[in-house]
């Protein structure tokens, strides 16, 4: 919890005093997740109602630009995930 009643977001850290969402994290809910962090609504609707195909490429030179920044695992991690969101979108061409 923040100061004077106003919760941190998980994601960019600002401290929110309207709405705060409630977050699974890292497990979706509909996966089973259980842990949930709060959130302000901008992150919160970045993270779950933007598909990642409708992301700006700005955002994408963003995350790249904080690539060195992060740690070794988080960098391997996001490596991975991204694997595997290509070779979705391969497979995806492939089959129509």
């Amino acid at each position: 919890m923040g100061t004077e009643g106003r919760t941190e977001c998980f994601y960019c850290g600002a401290l929110v005093s309207g709405r705060v969402e409630r977050d699974h994290f890292p497990i979706p809910e509909g996966c089973g997740g259980l842990n949930i962090v709060p959130a302000c609504v901008s992150c919160h609707d970045m993270k779950d109602r933007f598909l990642l195909n409708d992301w700006p490429l700005e955002w994408a030179a963003k995350v790249m630009n904080d690539f060195p920044l992060m740690s070794r695992e988080t960098r391997i991690f996001l490596a991975k995930s991204m694997r595997v969101y290509f070779e979705h979108k391969k497979a995806q061409a492939r089959h129509g």
